[in-house]
């Protein structure tokens, strides 16, 4: 049997800098049946003419281009729709990560395995930090609701990002024109998720990615901003009511919100002191917006006193006192 057709994708804007070892990480596959799309977003650097050079000595590229700048979703979802209607599966690699030599050959491997398999992720290395990890080793094949469940009720987080997993390009073909929610902040995750509805998932124990850590990047702006805390509200609040029965969504909803306010409370403390971060609060009004709600500012009062309490090293203390402080005093 010969090796299924795969499509690469690789949205580029703007990448000059680090767009050639993307590139040369491709076509350093041990995997060899590929067709390998760039979709240059109108670039105003020199990432289109070092795609073009290498198209010009690999017949396997093809370069593409939206007909007007889009933004980042809508431009994967552009990419995506120029997939060979030939190839089974999909790789995304973003033009500043890159791939190991075995990723094609191992993610094909295991979606082989099972036609029900929707997805395939692994181990991923964010500059010098291994990524990925959960999933015991002997799990290569699971159902996607066990898979969704594991993400939301112990927030162990398998997917990635876009240069992490490969998609059956069936899938891709199915939700077409809009495959990435152009919607949602982590369109992605959100995509897994729905995947994860009606297909299996498929788990390669290797690293075989590479994300690139840059200032300014999503990467860069998870801690800053807090999104990890924002983004896990808002997986439950889509998909908690899907796969989880509803004791276990009211108690893992809980929860998350009680760890995002005590998070963005922390932020609030250090605005106290000076160490205002920029942009910090009107991200979260609109992220929050997305589900109709706005921040809380009693849970936002609790979640700054613990955090307050957690620092002092005296929880219930701390809380008390906070309390006690914001309490309206009785006129004489």
């Amino acid at each position: 049997m010969s090796d299924p057709l795969v499509s690469v994708v690789t949205p580029v804007f703007n990448t000059g800098e680090f767009i050639e070892q993307t590139i040369r990480s491709v076509l350093a596959q041990t995997y060899r049946n590929f067709e390998y799309i760039i979709c240059n977003n109108h670039s105003t650097d020199a990432s289109g003419e070092i795609a073009a050079r290498y198209a010009a000595l690999d017949s396997r590229i093809r370069i593409v281009q939206p007909p007007q700048f889009l933004p980042q979703a809508q431009n994967f979802n552009f990419a995506l729709q120029k997939i060979s209607p030939e190839s089974r599966y999909t790789k995304m690699i973003l033009a500043d990560d890159w791939l190991f030599p075995n990723c094609l050959q191992e993610m094909v491997a295991c979606a082989d395995s099972s036609a029900a398999i929707g997805f395939v992720s692994s181990y991923r290395l964010i500059e010098t930090e291994g990524d990925g990890f959960g999933l015991p080793v002997d799990k290569k094949a699971v159902d996607g609701r066990t898979i969704a469940r594991i993400n939301l009720l112990q927030n162990v987080h398998l997917f990635g990002t876009p240069s992490t997993v490969m998609y059956a390009s069936d899938v891709v073909r199915s939700r077409a024109p809009r495959f990435y929610p152009e919607d949602r902040f982590y369109s992605d995750t959100d995509a897994a998720f729905q995947i994860l509805v009606e297909r299996d998932f498929g788990f390669v124990h290797q690293i075989l990615s590479f994300t690139r850590y840059q200032a300014g990047s999503i990467t860069h702006n998870v801690d800053k901003f807090s999104t990890r805390q924002i983004d896990r509200v808002l997986s439950l609040h889509y998909y908690g009511q899907i796969f989880l029965t509803p004791e276990e969504f009211e108690r893992t909803m809980s929860k998350a919100w009680r760890v995002y306010y005590e998070k963005i409370g922390s932020q609030w403390l250090l605005d106290r002191i000076g160490k205002v971060q920029p942009g910090f609060w009107d991200f979260h009004e609109k992220r929050l917006s997305a589900i109709g709600m706005t921040i809380d500012r009693k849970r936002l009062a609790i979640g700054a006193a613990t955090a307050a309490a957690r620092a002092a090293g005296s929880p219930g203390e701390a809380i008390k006192h906070f309390v006690q402080q914001r309490r309206p005093r009785e006129q004489p």
